[in-house]
């Protein structure tokens, strides 16, 4: 090993050691928007198959029902 190579391998460990907590940062943030946005579609497709009266609001109901 020359001594260009230690020198950029200690880079490398340097750079890791900084930069690897806003790396596991960032992916546990993209991780949440994953997950927020995955269950904002499987309640928008529940919502898209849902029978009438389920996808009705209280209100709605007042309507039909009141004279």
């Amino acid at each position: 090993m020359t001594l260009n190579d230690a020198l950029a391998s200690l880079v490398l460990i340097t750079a890791l050691r900084v930069f690897a907590p806003d790396l596991r940062h960032l992916t546990r943030r993209l991780l949440r928007a994953g997950v927020r946005v995955g269950a904002a579609a499987l309640v928008e497709d529940h919502r898209a198959t849902a029978l009438p009266h389920e996808a009705r609001t209280p209100a709605a109901w007042d309507e039909e029902v009141s004279p």
